[in-house]
Protein backbone atom coordinates (compact mmCIF):
# COMPACT_ATOMS: atom_id res chain seq x y z
CA UNK A 1 0.00 0.00 0.00
CA UNK A 2 3.03 2.23 -0.89
CA UNK A 3 2.65 4.96 -3.93
CA UNK A 4 5.97 6.03 -2.62
CA UNK A 5 8.94 3.93 -2.47
CA UNK A 6 12.91 4.71 -3.30
CA UNK A 7 15.90 2.40 -4.62
CA UNK A 8 19.42 3.42 -4.87
CA UNK A 9 19.34 7.34 -5.47
CA UNK A 10 15.78 7.21 -6.80
CA UNK A 11 12.19 7.97 -5.80
CA UNK A 12 9.35 6.94 -7.13
CA UNK A 13 5.80 8.07 -6.51
CA UNK A 14 2.69 7.05 -8.68
CA UNK A 15 -1.05 8.04 -8.39
CA UNK A 16 -3.67 6.25 -10.34
CA UNK A 17 -3.02 7.47 -14.02
CA UNK A 18 0.43 8.66 -13.84
CA UNK A 19 3.75 8.04 -12.63
CA UNK A 20 6.90 9.88 -11.33
CA UNK A 21 10.29 9.13 -11.08
CA UNK A 22 13.26 11.57 -9.19
CA UNK A 23 16.97 11.03 -9.86
CA UNK A 24 17.94 12.85 -6.47
CA UNK A 25 21.55 13.34 -7.34
CA UNK A 26 21.00 14.78 -10.71
CA UNK A 27 17.45 16.19 -9.92
CA UNK A 28 16.57 14.91 -13.43
CA UNK A 29 12.26 14.44 -13.23
CA UNK A 30 11.09 10.98 -15.96
CA UNK A 31 7.17 11.08 -15.97
CA UNK A 32 5.07 8.79 -17.73
CA UNK A 33 1.41 8.11 -18.15
CA UNK A 34 -0.46 4.36 -16.93
CA UNK A 35 -1.42 3.31 -20.16
CA UNK A 36 -4.74 1.09 -20.18
CA UNK A 37 -5.22 -2.31 -20.44
CA UNK A 38 -5.32 -3.54 -23.60
CA UNK A 39 -8.81 -5.94 -24.38
CA UNK A 40 -6.20 -9.31 -24.70
CA UNK A 41 -4.37 -8.23 -21.52
CA UNK A 42 -7.87 -7.73 -19.02
CA UNK A 43 -9.33 -11.10 -20.63
CA UNK A 44 -6.06 -12.79 -19.60
CA UNK A 45 -6.27 -12.27 -15.79
CA UNK A 46 -7.25 -15.39 -13.56
CA UNK A 47 -10.82 -16.31 -13.26
CA UNK A 48 -11.38 -16.14 -9.37
CA UNK A 49 -12.77 -19.87 -9.04
CA UNK A 50 -9.27 -21.19 -11.01
CA UNK A 51 -7.48 -19.17 -8.11
CA UNK A 52 -9.65 -20.04 -5.62
CA UNK A 53 -9.18 -23.92 -6.71
CA UNK A 54 -5.73 -23.39 -6.75
CA UNK A 55 -5.34 -22.35 -3.09
CA UNK A 56 -7.53 -25.07 -1.72
CA UNK A 57 -5.32 -27.37 -3.62
CA UNK A 58 -2.08 -25.80 -1.94
CA UNK A 59 -3.54 -25.76 1.65
CA UNK A 60 -4.39 -29.63 1.20
CA UNK A 61 -0.79 -29.65 0.37
CA UNK A 62 0.25 -28.64 3.54
CA UNK A 63 -2.46 -30.31 5.52
CA UNK A 64 -10.22 7.93 2.94
CA UNK A 65 -10.92 7.72 6.77
CA UNK A 66 -14.41 9.54 6.45
CA UNK A 67 -15.93 7.81 3.54
CA UNK A 68 -15.53 4.42 5.50
CA UNK A 69 -18.30 2.48 6.91
CA UNK A 70 -18.54 0.83 10.28
CA UNK A 71 -21.14 -0.88 9.86
CA UNK A 72 -19.28 -3.42 6.83
CA UNK A 73 -18.44 -6.77 7.11
CA UNK A 74 -15.86 -7.49 9.44
CA UNK A 75 -14.51 -9.71 6.98
CA UNK A 76 -15.02 -7.92 3.95
CA UNK A 77 -11.93 -5.33 3.06
CA UNK A 78 -13.78 -3.57 -0.13
CA UNK A 79 -14.07 -0.64 1.89
CA UNK A 80 -10.64 -0.21 2.45
CA UNK A 81 -8.64 2.20 0.26
CA UNK A 82 -5.82 -0.06 -0.78
CA UNK A 83 -4.59 2.49 -3.77
CA UNK A 84 -1.45 2.42 -5.83
CA UNK A 85 1.32 0.27 -5.10
CA UNK A 86 4.52 0.49 -5.94
CA UNK A 87 8.33 -0.78 -6.76
CA UNK A 88 11.97 -0.31 -7.92
CA UNK A 89 13.87 -3.04 -8.95
CA UNK A 90 17.29 -3.42 -6.92
CA UNK A 91 19.55 -2.63 -9.74
CA UNK A 92 17.29 0.68 -9.98
CA UNK A 93 16.70 -0.29 -13.73
CA UNK A 94 12.65 -1.31 -13.29
CA UNK A 95 9.40 -0.04 -12.15
CA UNK A 96 6.38 -1.56 -11.76
CA UNK A 97 3.20 -0.13 -10.51
CA UNK A 98 -0.48 -1.41 -9.86
CA UNK A 99 -3.35 0.60 -9.66
CA UNK A 100 -6.83 -0.08 -7.55
CA UNK A 101 -8.28 -0.87 -11.06
CA UNK A 102 -5.50 -3.86 -10.83
CA UNK A 103 -3.74 -2.91 -13.58
CA UNK A 104 -0.02 -3.94 -13.46
CA UNK A 105 2.54 -2.42 -15.08
CA UNK A 106 6.13 -2.18 -15.80
CA UNK A 107 8.97 0.09 -17.08
CA UNK A 108 12.59 0.12 -17.73
CA UNK A 109 13.52 3.04 -16.13
CA UNK A 110 16.38 4.10 -18.09
CA UNK A 111 13.92 4.86 -21.38
CA UNK A 112 10.06 5.17 -19.77
CA UNK A 113 9.09 2.09 -21.72
CA UNK A 114 6.34 -0.17 -21.04
CA UNK A 115 7.35 -3.51 -20.72
CA UNK A 116 4.39 -5.55 -20.07
CA UNK A 117 1.26 -4.93 -18.64
CA UNK A 118 -1.11 -7.25 -16.75
CA UNK A 119 -4.59 -7.71 -15.49
CA UNK A 120 -3.88 -8.84 -11.44
CA UNK A 121 -6.44 -11.42 -10.58
CA UNK A 122 -8.10 -8.81 -7.49
CA UNK A 123 -6.93 -5.63 -6.32
CA UNK A 124 -3.22 -5.58 -4.60
CA UNK A 125 -2.14 -4.79 -1.10
CA UNK A 126 2.00 -5.29 -2.05
CA UNK A 127 4.49 -5.86 -4.69
CA UNK A 128 8.22 -6.67 -4.86
CA UNK A 129 10.84 -7.46 -7.06
CA UNK A 130 13.36 -10.20 -6.63
CA UNK A 131 17.30 -9.57 -6.10
CA UNK A 132 17.41 -10.46 -9.10
CA UNK A 133 15.14 -7.99 -10.33
CA UNK A 134 13.87 -10.89 -12.86
CA UNK A 135 10.72 -11.22 -10.80
CA UNK A 136 7.93 -9.79 -9.06
CA UNK A 137 5.52 -10.82 -6.81
CA UNK A 138 2.63 -9.22 -6.13
CA UNK A 139 0.33 -9.93 -2.78
CA UNK A 140 -3.30 -9.10 -3.02
CA UNK A 141 -6.04 -8.78 -0.70
CA UNK A 142 -7.79 -12.01 -0.97
CA UNK A 143 -4.81 -13.53 0.44
CA UNK A 144 -3.33 -14.63 -2.83
CA UNK A 145 0.51 -14.02 -4.01
CA UNK A 146 1.53 -14.36 -7.56
CA UNK A 147 4.85 -14.52 -9.28
CA UNK A 148 5.37 -12.59 -12.55
CA UNK A 149 8.39 -13.30 -14.62
CA UNK A 150 9.86 -10.51 -16.23
CA UNK A 151 12.23 -12.64 -18.28
CA UNK A 152 9.13 -13.71 -19.88
CA UNK A 153 6.91 -10.96 -20.06
CA UNK A 154 4.31 -12.73 -22.09
CA UNK A 155 3.73 -15.16 -19.51
CA UNK A 156 0.47 -14.45 -16.77
CA UNK A 157 0.98 -14.34 -12.93
CA UNK A 158 1.78 -18.20 -11.44
CA UNK A 159 -0.31 -18.23 -8.01
CA UNK A 160 2.68 -19.85 -6.01
CA UNK A 161 1.15 -19.16 -2.64
CA UNK A 162 -2.40 -18.49 -0.07
CA UNK A 163 -3.34 -17.46 2.77
CA UNK A 164 -6.57 -17.74 4.49
CA UNK A 165 -6.99 -13.98 5.20
CA UNK A 166 -5.90 -10.15 3.34
CA UNK A 167 -1.86 -10.08 2.95
CA UNK A 168 -0.61 -6.97 3.72
CA UNK A 169 2.89 -6.70 3.02
CA UNK A 170 5.68 -9.07 1.32
CA UNK A 171 9.15 -9.23 1.03
CA UNK A 172 11.69 -11.90 -0.43
CA UNK A 173 15.57 -12.66 0.94
CA UNK A 174 18.36 -11.12 -0.37
CA UNK A 175 19.72 -15.18 -1.80
CA UNK A 176 15.64 -15.61 -3.08
CA UNK A 177 15.54 -19.01 -1.11
CA UNK A 178 12.48 -17.57 0.95
CA UNK A 179 9.53 -14.87 0.33
CA UNK A 180 7.94 -13.96 3.60
CA UNK A 181 4.56 -12.87 3.93
CA UNK A 182 2.56 -11.24 6.80
CA UNK A 183 -1.49 -10.92 6.86
CA UNK A 184 -4.19 -9.73 8.68
CA UNK A 185 -4.85 -12.33 11.06
CA UNK A 186 -1.17 -11.82 12.87
CA UNK A 187 0.75 -14.42 11.29
CA UNK A 188 4.09 -13.91 8.94
CA UNK A 189 4.56 -17.09 7.26
CA UNK A 190 8.17 -17.57 5.95
CA UNK A 191 8.25 -20.14 2.68
CA UNK A 192 10.44 -21.71 -0.05
CA UNK A 193 11.44 -20.17 -2.95
CA UNK A 194 10.93 -21.71 -6.19
CA UNK A 195 7.85 -23.75 -4.35
CA UNK A 196 6.26 -21.41 -2.15
CA UNK A 197 3.86 -24.15 -1.16
CA UNK A 198 6.56 -25.37 1.25
CA UNK A 199 6.44 -23.46 4.47
CA UNK A 200 9.90 -23.21 6.22
CA UNK A 201 8.30 -21.50 9.49
CA UNK A 202 6.08 -18.73 11.28
CA UNK A 203 6.73 -16.38 13.31
CA UNK A 204 4.16 -15.88 15.59
CA UNK A 205 3.64 -13.15 18.37
CA UNK A 206 1.81 -10.41 17.23
CA UNK A 207 -1.67 -9.72 18.50
CA UNK A 208 -3.15 -7.42 15.77
CA UNK A 209 -2.40 -7.95 11.89
CA UNK A 210 1.17 -7.39 10.80
CA UNK A 211 1.44 -4.53 8.25
CA UNK A 212 4.49 -4.14 7.47
CA UNK A 213 8.22 -6.20 7.00
CA UNK A 214 11.52 -5.26 6.45
CA UNK A 215 14.85 -6.81 6.43
CA UNK A 216 17.56 -5.65 8.92
CA UNK A 217 20.55 -7.48 7.55
CA UNK A 218 20.44 -10.52 6.43
CA UNK A 219 18.87 -13.13 8.66
CA UNK A 220 17.20 -10.81 10.65
CA UNK A 221 13.34 -9.17 10.42
CA UNK A 222 11.65 -6.44 11.50
CA UNK A 223 7.53 -6.54 11.39
CA UNK A 224 5.32 -3.78 12.31
CA UNK A 225 1.77 -4.07 13.98
CA UNK A 226 -1.88 -3.36 14.56
CA UNK A 227 -0.48 -4.17 18.21
CA UNK A 228 1.26 -0.98 18.73
CA UNK A 229 4.20 -3.39 18.79
CA UNK A 230 7.55 -3.57 16.61
CA UNK A 231 10.00 -7.38 16.46
CA UNK A 232 12.99 -8.49 15.62
CA UNK A 233 13.00 -11.92 14.55
CA UNK A 234 15.38 -14.53 13.46
CA UNK A 235 12.97 -15.68 10.92
CA UNK A 236 14.74 -18.51 9.60
CA UNK A 237 14.56 -20.31 13.13
CA UNK A 238 11.39 -18.72 14.08
CA UNK A 239 12.95 -17.09 17.11
CA UNK A 240 11.51 -13.27 18.58
CA UNK A 241 14.55 -11.54 19.28
CA UNK A 242 13.17 -8.24 20.64
CA UNK A 243 9.86 -6.44 21.07
CA UNK A 244 9.78 -2.57 20.87
CA UNK A 245 6.36 -0.96 22.62
CA UNK A 246 4.89 2.06 20.78
CA UNK A 247 2.20 2.57 23.16
CA UNK A 248 1.56 4.34 26.05
CA UNK A 249 -0.77 3.05 29.29
CA UNK A 250 -2.87 5.77 28.64
CA UNK A 251 -3.10 4.57 24.54
CA UNK A 252 -6.88 3.54 23.69
CA UNK A 253 -7.31 -0.61 22.43
CA UNK A 254 -7.32 0.88 18.59
CA UNK A 255 -4.37 3.40 18.65
CA UNK A 256 -0.83 3.11 17.37
CA UNK A 257 -1.24 0.94 14.82
CA UNK A 258 2.15 1.07 13.07
CA UNK A 259 1.59 1.93 9.53
CA UNK A 260 4.70 1.14 7.37
CA UNK A 261 8.76 0.26 8.70
CA UNK A 262 11.19 1.42 6.02
CA UNK A 263 14.42 0.23 6.49
CA UNK A 264 18.73 1.55 5.84
CA UNK A 265 21.30 -0.67 6.27
CA UNK A 266 23.69 1.28 6.93
CA UNK A 267 26.20 -1.86 7.74
CA UNK A 268 26.11 -5.63 8.49
CA UNK A 269 25.75 -4.33 12.09
CA UNK A 270 23.88 -1.10 12.28
CA UNK A 271 20.71 0.51 10.39
CA UNK A 272 18.20 2.89 10.50
CA UNK A 273 14.12 2.18 11.09
CA UNK A 274 11.28 4.94 9.86
CA UNK A 275 8.39 4.06 11.55
CA UNK A 276 4.94 5.47 11.18
CA UNK A 277 1.97 5.21 13.07
CA UNK A 278 -1.75 5.50 11.98
CA UNK A 279 -3.02 9.04 12.62
CA UNK A 280 -0.20 10.11 14.62
CA UNK A 281 1.46 13.30 12.96
CA UNK A 282 4.89 11.72 14.18
CA UNK A 283 7.97 9.81 12.97
CA UNK A 284 10.15 7.54 15.24
CA UNK A 285 13.53 6.86 13.99
CA UNK A 286 15.40 3.83 15.64
CA UNK A 287 19.24 3.01 15.53
CA UNK A 288 19.02 -0.83 15.55
CA UNK A 289 22.19 -2.46 16.27
CA UNK A 290 24.09 -5.72 17.36
CA UNK A 291 23.54 -9.08 16.72
CA UNK A 292 20.74 -9.13 20.27
CA UNK A 293 19.63 -5.61 19.03
CA UNK A 294 19.39 -2.43 20.65
CA UNK A 295 17.18 0.10 19.47
CA UNK A 296 17.69 3.77 20.31
CA UNK A 297 14.86 6.01 19.43
CA UNK A 298 14.73 9.37 17.80
CA UNK A 299 11.19 11.47 17.22
CA UNK A 300 10.19 13.87 14.76
CA UNK A 301 7.21 15.39 15.39
CA UNK A 302 5.21 16.91 11.76
CA UNK A 303 2.53 19.47 11.40
CA UNK A 304 0.80 17.16 8.64
CA UNK A 305 0.16 13.69 8.94
CA UNK A 306 3.00 11.86 7.25
CA UNK A 307 1.96 8.80 5.03
CA UNK A 308 4.68 7.11 3.36
CA UNK A 309 8.86 7.38 3.79
CA UNK A 310 11.58 6.22 1.79
CA UNK A 311 15.30 6.40 2.33
CA UNK A 312 17.61 6.81 -0.51
CA UNK A 313 21.16 4.93 -0.59
CA UNK A 314 23.23 7.36 1.02
CA UNK A 315 20.46 7.29 3.70
CA UNK A 316 18.32 10.82 3.50
CA UNK A 317 15.00 10.27 4.22
CA UNK A 318 11.51 11.73 2.57
CA UNK A 319 8.11 11.59 3.82
CA UNK A 320 5.36 11.95 2.02
CA UNK A 321 2.52 14.05 3.83
CA UNK A 322 -1.08 15.26 3.29
CA UNK A 323 0.19 18.74 3.24
CA UNK A 324 -1.62 20.16 0.12
CA UNK A 325 0.82 22.80 -0.46
CA UNK A 326 4.29 20.74 0.67
CA UNK A 327 3.61 16.84 0.27
CA UNK A 328 7.32 16.11 0.68
CA UNK A 329 9.39 16.59 2.69
CA UNK A 330 13.11 16.10 3.73
CA UNK A 331 15.11 15.00 6.37
CA UNK A 332 19.18 15.17 6.69
CA UNK A 333 21.03 13.11 8.81
CA UNK A 334 24.49 14.03 10.46
CA UNK A 335 27.21 11.62 11.17
CA UNK A 336 25.75 10.04 14.58
CA UNK A 337 22.95 9.64 12.38
CA UNK A 338 20.17 12.03 13.91
CA UNK A 339 17.80 13.48 11.59
CA UNK A 340 16.45 16.92 11.21
CA UNK A 341 14.15 18.46 8.88
CA UNK A 342 16.04 20.54 6.27
CA UNK A 343 15.46 22.02 2.60
CA UNK A 344 16.24 19.83 -0.48
CA UNK A 345 16.56 21.80 -4.19
CA UNK A 346 15.42 18.67 -5.92
CA UNK A 347 12.16 18.66 -3.90
CA UNK A 348 11.73 22.37 -4.13
CA UNK A 349 12.00 21.86 -8.35
CA UNK A 350 9.44 19.20 -8.00
CA UNK A 351 6.67 21.09 -6.06
CA UNK A 352 7.33 24.37 -8.25
CA UNK A 353 6.11 22.35 -10.91
CA UNK A 354 2.16 22.23 -11.06
CA UNK A 355 1.73 19.01 -13.21
CA UNK A 356 3.99 17.20 -10.91
CA UNK A 357 2.28 18.96 -7.48
CA UNK A 358 -0.96 17.38 -9.09
CA UNK A 359 0.51 13.63 -9.05
CA UNK A 360 1.86 14.06 -6.21
CA UNK A 361 -1.64 15.39 -4.35
CA UNK A 362 -2.88 12.13 -6.10
CA UNK A 363 -0.64 9.86 -4.42
CA UNK A 364 -1.72 11.38 -1.35
CA UNK A 365 -5.28 10.48 -2.10
CA UNK A 366 -4.18 7.33 -2.93
CA UNK A 367 -3.02 6.61 0.57
CA UNK A 368 -4.49 8.78 2.53
CA UNK A 369 -6.53 5.45 4.25
CA UNK A 370 -7.62 4.46 7.80
CA UNK A 371 -6.15 1.21 9.22
CA UNK A 372 -8.72 1.08 11.87
CA UNK A 373 -11.21 -1.44 9.66
CA UNK A 374 -8.45 -4.07 9.97
CA UNK A 375 -9.15 -4.41 13.36
CA UNK A 376 -11.12 -7.40 14.00
CA UNK A 377 -14.35 -6.66 16.29
CA UNK A 378 -15.45 -9.29 19.15
CA UNK A 379 -19.04 -9.94 20.20
CA UNK A 380 -20.38 -11.98 23.00
CA UNK A 381 -23.77 -12.96 21.25
CA UNK A 382 -25.03 -14.60 24.30
CA UNK A 383 -24.24 -11.27 26.39
CA UNK A 384 -26.22 -9.51 24.47
CA UNK A 385 -29.38 -12.23 24.15
CA UNK A 386 -29.22 -12.20 27.94
CA UNK A 387 -29.54 -8.27 28.36
CA UNK A 388 -32.63 -7.95 25.41
CA UNK A 389 -34.24 -11.11 27.11
CA UNK A 390 -34.17 -9.68 30.49
CA UNK A 391 -35.31 -6.56 29.12
CA UNK A 392 -38.23 -7.95 27.08
CA UNK A 393 -39.21 -9.39 30.80
CA UNK A 394 -39.27 -6.33 32.64
CA UNK A 395 -41.94 -4.58 29.88
CA UNK A 396 -43.65 -7.78 28.81
CA UNK A 397 -46.57 -6.79 31.16
CA UNK A 398 -47.93 -9.57 33.41
CA UNK A 399 -51.48 -12.00 32.05
CA UNK A 400 -52.20 -14.43 34.96
CA UNK A 401 -54.07 -16.36 32.38
CA UNK A 402 -50.84 -17.25 30.45
CA UNK A 403 -49.17 -20.20 31.87
CA UNK A 404 -45.45 -19.70 32.09
CA UNK A 405 -43.55 -21.91 30.88
CA UNK A 406 -40.90 -24.37 33.60
CA UNK A 407 -37.88 -23.36 31.63
CA UNK A 408 -36.31 -20.40 32.73
CA UNK A 409 -33.49 -18.14 31.93
CA UNK A 410 -30.57 -18.23 35.06
CA UNK A 411 -28.92 -15.05 35.25
CA UNK A 412 -25.25 -15.10 36.89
Amino acid sequence: MAPFVARGNHIAIGSEDSVLCIDTTTGIFKYASIPPLSESDANNAKPKQQTENAKQKQQTENAEPETISQKTNSEDYSHLNLGTCLALSSCSSFLAVCTSDKNLTVWNLSTMEVMKQWKTARKVSSIKFDSGSTQLFVADKAGDCFCYSLSTPTDQGKLILGHLSMLLDVVVSDDNKFIITSERDEKIRVSCLPNAYNIHCYCLGHTEFVTSLAFIRQNLLLSGSGDGTLKVWDYLNSKLLHTENLKEPSDEEMDKAVRSVVVHRVSESMCIAAVLLDRVKTIFLFKINGEEPTFQRQTIHFLAQPLETAFTEEGSLYVLTDSVTNPIEFLGKDESFQYTLGESAVIGTLLANANHLKIIQDAVHSCNGDLKPLFKRWFDNVQVYREKKLEQMKTQPSNPDVISSPKRLRVE
